[in-house]
């Protein structure tokens, strides 16, 4: 969502010519796909994108990004929807012994620029799934909108395609019900998103690997409990995203189509399906150059609007072999930048592991696994969901502590990562003590019922980096 778009408006004729360079592209990638490995990169590398909240002295939502953006002045920082979050873009590392050290310096470096340049505006910038401290004033386009055309666009043709306003509306202890006539509440969520450049003869194990890996992490990472003051799910976002970006008409929500943003179809047999299912969804920015098929322009653009919680994304390095990666999504930001480095390494290590294993993911039906998905999404770590090996439904707290470790440890040792000890031992603890963000956030709201109480405690234990399974009330 962060990059611009060159066009103020699109014509009937711009969505036509659109249309046939997409459909174009998808037949030269069906070409690239049947060539094989030799025209795609055989390395694994890992990137990230890490979106942070900007709050005032007094932890409420601040709306300068333009400012920060403006004195850091870097690529690696970006835009998000609202002018009180921005985006930092991690560079990209190869993925082997010296993957961890590289990344969390990496982390730590852009972290500290945008804390120094918050501070020269007397703000400072937090680590939320969900910040608590957003009102509904919060989501006026007008006031708090960043100055990108981009999302102006987005807003217009999701109100075109539905006929109707955006509506929300899910259930955790309390009922979230918003309804607005822009993608203003997509804003909510702020995430972490982890980019997993993988080998084209293992793409599809990867993908499958990285369906169930999305569970589990949905569950350990939760940290958006609380929405407007209400008590919601724990991972809010996966239900805020898919409904606030939802551009089906009443008629194709009533037949029950699937949604811009989604967990999977079911299984694949080749990245190709998916590419393929990309013709079903409606066109948002019909922004048509004359460029070269192997470009994929158009491809990429409109992949880009389909929110996938685990996207496929076919890129091009620096040598010019093209690359398949996978954007994992599901995770939310924060707590701290601890958490946030055991959050990466346990998805990474989890995905691997359960390639190196040769476990039957296809064993679990695939719509148990996606309700699995929306279940953990919702109860957190103490969910019940339907392990890898036998497909039998165990506690996903017990299953991590048993298995999950194991396969982690081995997936991060296949790739050369020996010095990982911090990172397991920290996912042994939150997950020992079930002490994510969103249970300490539920249980501190409990106890004092006081968003601003919360906010003060989070971020002093945020700052101070301490692992958010160490927070105490």
């Amino acid at each position: 969502m962060g990059s611009e778009i060159s066009k103020r408006e699109f014509t009937q004729e711009d969505f036509i010519a659109f249309k046939k360079a997409l459909l174009k592209e998808i037949e030269y990638l069906k070409t690239l796909f049947y060539k094989g490995s030799n025209f795609f990169s055989d390395r694994y590398r890992l990137g990230y994108e890490l979106e942070v909240c900007i709050l005032t002295e007094n932890n409420l939502p601040n709306p300068i990004n333009k400012k920060i953006l403006d004195d850091i002045d870097s690529p690696l920082f970006t835009n998000e929807l609202a002018k009180y979050d921005l985006e930092i873009n991690g560079n990209v590392f190869e993925l082997d012994n010296e993957a961890p050290e590289k990344l969390g310096e990496d982390l730590l470096s852009l972290w500290k620029q945008a804390q120094d340049s918050a501070k020269k505006f007397n703000a400072k910038i937090g680590l939320f799934g969900v910040l608590p401290s957003l009102k509904l004033k919060h989501f006026n386009k007008e006031l708090y909108q960043s100055d990108m055309h981009r999302y102006t666009l987005v807003s217009q043709r999701i109100k075109e395609l539905r006929h109707e306003s955006v509506k929300i509306l899910f259930h955790g202890e309390d009922e979230v019900s918003l309804e607005k006539d822009d993608v203003m509440f997509e804003a909510l969520g702020t995430s972490l998103q982890i980019h997993l450049q993988i080998p084209f003869d293992q793409a599809v194990e990867y993908y499958h690997a990285a369906l169930l890996a999305s569970v589990v992490l949905v569950g350990f990472g939760a940290n958006s409990p609380l929405v407007l003051g209400k008590r919601a799910w724990h991972e809010s976002r996966i239900a805020i995203f898919e409904q606030s970006v939802d551009t089906r008409d009443k008629q194709r929500r009533e037949h029950a189509e699937e949604t811009r943003v989604h967990f999977a179809h079911g299984y694949i047999d080749s990245w190709l399906e998916l590419f393929e299912q990309n013709k079903m969804f409606k066109i948002i920015f019909a922004d048509v150059r004359d460029q070269p098929e192997s470009d994929l322009h158009h491809f990429n653009l409109h992949n880009g609007t389909i929110w996938r919680w685990i996207r496929p994304i076919l890129g091009k390095d620096k040598d010019g072999k093209h690359t398949l990666r996978l954007e994992l999504r599901v995770l939310p930001s924060g707590p701290t930048l601890i958490d946030t480095e055991v959050n990466i390494w346990f998805f990474i290590g989890l995905i691997h592991g359960l390639v190196q294993s040769k476990i039957d993911l296809k064993k679990i039906p695939f719509e148990t696994l996606k309700n699995d998905f929306y279940s953990v999404a919702k109860t957190g770590l103490q969910t019940e969901f339907h392990e890898p090996e036998n497909a039998q439904k165990v506690s996903l707290k017990e299953w991590i502590l048993n298995d999950g470790l194991k396969l982690t440890k081995m997936g991060l040792d296949s790739l050369g990562i020996c010095n990982a000890e911090t990172y397991l031992n920290t996912i042994s603890q939150r997950t020992s003590s079930a002490q994510n963000g969103a249970s300490w956030q539920l249980k501190h709201f409990k106890k004092f019922n006081s968003i601003p109480k919360l906010m003060e405690d989070y971020m002093k234990n945020s700052e101070q980096n301490i692992p958010v399974h160490k927070w105490s009330l």
